[in-house]
């Protein structure tokens, strides 16, 4: 089961940070789960809200700032004092840092108001050896096909929402075919869905857990990764490489 540190190691560390990066490294994650928006000037930044206002000492829509007044800002004092000094990295950032050092999955958030984004990633992407080990998830299923037309062998995941009930073998055909991996709610979580998609080739995570007692829980089943702010409840479990 690979560890995935959701915003990096998000619990001790402010998300989406170089620090919280680089800390989930050191617990031993697999992952590192991001987010990207689009800047005024077409840049590709990690950041999770559409807004600086909660994890910034800015204020207003991420794409109303150039990266350049987006390299300005306070993105770590939020959190704690310490981290004052951390600025909001770009997704090549990322990618030149830990692409050769950790798994990276990245979640392109609100698609249909940042045309344009899922060739942007990918043009990005393309300037690195990536491998299976770099993936593109989404909760929305046209950015994702967008994605595999412009990269085929791009692994993918598709976030699925937690209103879904039901899981007919037809829905799963249908994002298999667009879809390397279905990303699920950990309340939706039991070993009749997990057996399901898994015979449609796909594997299966599970978000986000912030506490032991469900970590423990999810430890019982087969899944294939856990989207977690708490990297080390699951270190007994970590799959060796």
């Amino acid at each position: 089961m690979y560890i995935i540190a959701h915003r990096g190691s998000s619990s001790a560390a402010p998300e989406n940070t170089i620090a919280a990066f680089d800390l989930a490294v050191q617990q031993g994650a697999d992952y590192i789960e991001l987010d990207v928006q689009l800047t005024m000037d077409q840049q590709v930044v990690v950041i999770h809200d559409e807004t600086v206002d909660r994890t910034t000492d800015g204020s207003g829509p991420v794409k109303g700032y150039t990266l350049h007044q987006l390299k300005k800002l306070d993105a770590g004092s939020w959190f704690d004092s310490r981290y004052t000094h951390e600025r909001i990295p770009t997704l090549q950032e990322i990618l030149e840092r830990y692409s050769q050092r950790i798994g990276i999955l990245i979640e392109i958030k609100h698609p249909k108001r940042q045309i344009g984004i899922e060739k942007e990633v990918v043009d990005i992407m393309k300037r690195f050896s990536y491998s299976r080990h770099i993936m593109v998830q989404s909760f929305d299923d046209t950015a994702l096909q967008r994605i595999k037309t412009y990269s085929p062998s791009l692994r993918t995941a598709y976030i699925i929402k937690p209103s879904v009930i039901k899981l007919a073998k037809r829905k799963l055909a249908a994002y298999s075919t667009f879809a390397d991996c279905l990303n699920m709610k950990k309340t939706m979580i039991n070993r009749y869905w997990i057996n399901r998609i898994h015979s449609f080739r796909m594997d299966v995570f599970i978000w986000t857990i912030k506490d032991q007692q469900t970590a423990n829980r999810l430890k019982k089943y087969p899944i294939d990764g856990v989207v977690t702010d708490h990297p080390p409840y699951f270190h007994k479990e970590k799959r060796s490489k």
